[in-house]
Formats: C-alpha cells, sequence, structure tokens
C-alpha cells in the first residue's frame, strides 16, 4: 500500500460523508417510496453488478463454503477488480433472513460508494488484511451507509414506530437491525440531536410519508385511500377505518381533470367538453358535495339537485360517491352517474334483488282448474 493511500484512511469514521452517499445514492436511483429496492441500486453504474453466492460458485466451479472463504464472509463482501475497475458485490441468498440480506447489500454498497477497496488498496479487504482501526472505520463507514440507506433515522422520527418490530415491518430489515435503528434513534433523541432539520431526506420520501400517515382502509366497503381531512368514506360515507392498507376494493370511476370535471361525458360520451355541463345532454359533470343525505338520494327535493345551495364546496374524486368532509352524498351519486357501492360489493345481492323485482312483476295468478292434475 502507498504512502498517499495510507494517508487517505482517516482513523475515525467520517459518518457525515457515509450519511451523505447513501442520500445521494437515494436520489440518483430516484427512490421515493419505503422499503428501499436495494438490488437495483446497481442499475446507473456501469462498473457496478450485484450477484449470488451461488452464482459466483456455479461460474467459477466453487463450492459455497469456498465463496465464503474468498469473500472473507459469510454473508457478503464487495469485490473490487482494479484492472478493469469493475465492482461485484457478492451476497449469500442462503442466508434465511431476507432481511439480514437487504442489510448485507446495502452494506457492501456503501463500501462501494465510499470507495474503500480503492483506499486500502485491496480487491476484498479483510479485517487480518487491515490494521484492527482502519478495519473499524470502514465496518462503521459501511454500517452508517447502510443505516441511512434502508432506515434513515429522519425517517423513522417522522413516522414514529411504536417498536423494533415495526420498525423491521416497515422498512424490511432484520429484527436486529430494526432494534439497533430504534436504538440509536432513541440514543440520538436523549442527546438532544434534531432529526426533522434535515430536509433532503424528508422530500425524497415525501410522498410517502404523506402516505403512511394518512393511508387508511374503510371497515364497511373495504375501500383503500390517503386523505388528509377524511371522516368520511369516499365510497360508502361510513367513519369507521383501520390505518394503512389493509384490504383494496376496486369501485368503478370516472376520469376527471383538475377541477374534478369529467374528461369526456359519461352519460352520452360527448368529449368536447365546455364548462361544467354537457352542452349535448345537459349533465353535470363535476363531482363535488351535493349537500343531500342518503336518505335524500333520488327523492323528492325542493330545487335542482345540481343548485348545491346546501354543498360543502368540496371537490372529490371520480369514484367518490360521499364528500369525505362532511359525509354528504356526491354529485355524481345523485346524478346516477355512479351506482351505488353496494351493487359492486356485493353484486350477488343485486342479482337477487333484480330476480324478485322481476319475479314480483311478472307474477301470474294460475287456478286449480289450470293444474295439469
Amino acid at each position: 500500500m502507498t504512502t498517499k493511500m495510507m494517508m487517505m484512511i482517516s482513523k475515525k469514521p467520517n459518518f457525515g460523508k457515509a450519511e451523505q452517499a447513501a442520500f445521494e445514492l437515494l436520489k440518483i436511483n430516484n427512490v421515493q417510496e419505503l422499503p428501499v429496492k436495494v438490488k437495483k441500486l446497481a442499475k446507473n453504474f456501469s462498473n457496478l453488478k450485484i450477484k449470488t453466492y451461488s452464482w459466483f460458485a456455479k461460474t467459477h466451479d466453487m463450492t459455497l463454503e469456498e465463496v465464503c472463504e474468498f469473500a472473507n464472509s459469510d454473508e457478503g463482501c464487495c469485490w473490487y477488480i482494479k484492472s478493469k475497475n469493475k465492482y461485484i458485490i457478492l451476497y449469500n441468498d442462503k442466508v434465511e433472513n431476507v432481511g439480514r440480506i437487504r442489510w448485507t447489500i446495502a452494506h457492501e454498497l456503501g463500501h462501494f460508494m465510499l470507495k474503500h477497496n480503492e483506499m486500502s488498496d485491496k480487491s476484498v479487504y479483510a479485517r487480518n488484511s487491515l490494521t484492527e482501526e482502519e478495519y473499524e472505520v470502514f465496518e462503521k463507514e459501511a454500517n452508517c451507509f447502510a443505516r441511512n440507506l434502508l432506515a434513515p433515522p429522519q425517517i423513522v422520527y417522522v413516522l414514529r414506530p411504536q417498536s423494533p418490530h415495526v420498525v423491521s415491518d416497515l422498512f424490511d430489515i432484520s429484527l436486529e437491525a430494526a432494534t439497533n435503528v430504534f436504538t440509536f434513534l432513541n440514543n440520538g433523541l436523549q442527546r438532544g440531536i434534531s432529526y426533522s432539520r434535515n430536509h433532503t431526506i424528508l422530500r425524497i420520501f415525501e410522498s410517502f410519508i404523506f402516505k403512511y400517515k394518512h393511508a387508511k382502509t374503510c371497515n364497511n366497503c373495504s375501500y383503500y385511500f390517503v386523505g388528509k381531512d377524511t371522516h368520511y368514506c369516499p365510497i360508502c360515507g361510513d367513519q369507521s377505518f383501520t390505518k394503512g392498507e389493509v384490504d383494496n376494493m376496486i369501485y368503478s370511476k370516472i376520469e376527471l381533470n383538475e377541477h374534478s370535471r369529467a374528461i369526456q361525458c359519461p352519460h352520452c360520451t360527448n368529449e368536447h367538453i365546455v364548462g361544467d355541463y354537457c352542452q349535448v345532454c345537459g349533465k353535470y359533470l363535476v363531482n363535488k358535495c351535493s349537500g343531500y343525505s342518503i336518505e335524500q338520494l333520488h327523492g323528492q327535493m325542493q330545487e335542482p339537485w345540481h343548485n348545491l345551495s346546501n354543498s360543502c364546496g368540496e371537490e372529490l374524486s371520480g369514484d367518490a360517491r360521499f364528500c369525505h368532509k362532511c359525509g354528504s352524498t356526491s354529485t355524481f351519486l345523485e346524478s346516477g352517474t355512479l351506482t351505488q357501492w353496494e351493487e359492486e360489493k356485493f353484486p350477488e345481492r343485486e342479482g337477487q334483488r333484480h330476480l324478485q323485482a322481476v319475479g314480483s312483476n311478472n307474477f301470474v295468478n294460475i287456478s286449480d282448474d289450470d293444474l295439469p292434475f
């Protein structure tokens, strides 16, 4: 190892550098959802591949034990081919814990992003090829990188999971890693660290954070939706929800523009829409709060329903039967543009009702004289 290379290895871990490298990798890959799909993070680097121990063993006619010996690890390594300036991250696909595999890959990505192989001038560096101090520096930086890549403390802080088990499920990491992340966060908070100040990582996962905080499933009609100020289910008007996606019943909807107006008239298929009413059939084309209750649906009203004198004014989505804000029916439900949710959730019931109605309407009175016996 040259004197220049030796000087590049710091005696203390540069956690700030590791953190920034993790955020940079997330931005390069335009990652916005959790858990991070860690195996896909190599796609933007022409000199990096992620492969399994099984692939390496088959390619080089080796046993799995021999691969572990080559890698100096039973779990993974970052292999640097200096002559070609190529990197291969190898991970042991025989490890049963998927969360542990994900952490291993993230850890080795840390070595790649922080150029540890080049700094140490090692193709596959090991504890016995470096001083204990140098090895510890690289390992701590790679672990810091993995933590900020898979479970950024700023995101953990904002989402406020109540236990390591929740952290494990949310970020798809092992319970051991989740416990370390959970402990790391709490220790930082006790030392007065403000994790909410890093706006870079918060912006990266802005949409995910909003979805996680405000996603819910209606316990009545199984509709899954995301809404911050939602007091009523947009489909059935119920107020009983479960946090997150428990189920996801898809209901029919009308394609709308940014002003909640139908792009095409759902009644006569007119595509040349001007204003809020269809100029061909006269139907109202904006889905918003009607101001009426479900009991008044299609009933005798004092004024045309589209007058909206009692409406709270909330514009609604293309599948909304009810106003999520005040619980009134939607204009699309009032006008018959959208069917009532039960017809789609329980089609067999509606079919039975139809048969009963048809049967009652076609009842024939047969006397005893008409019987064939």
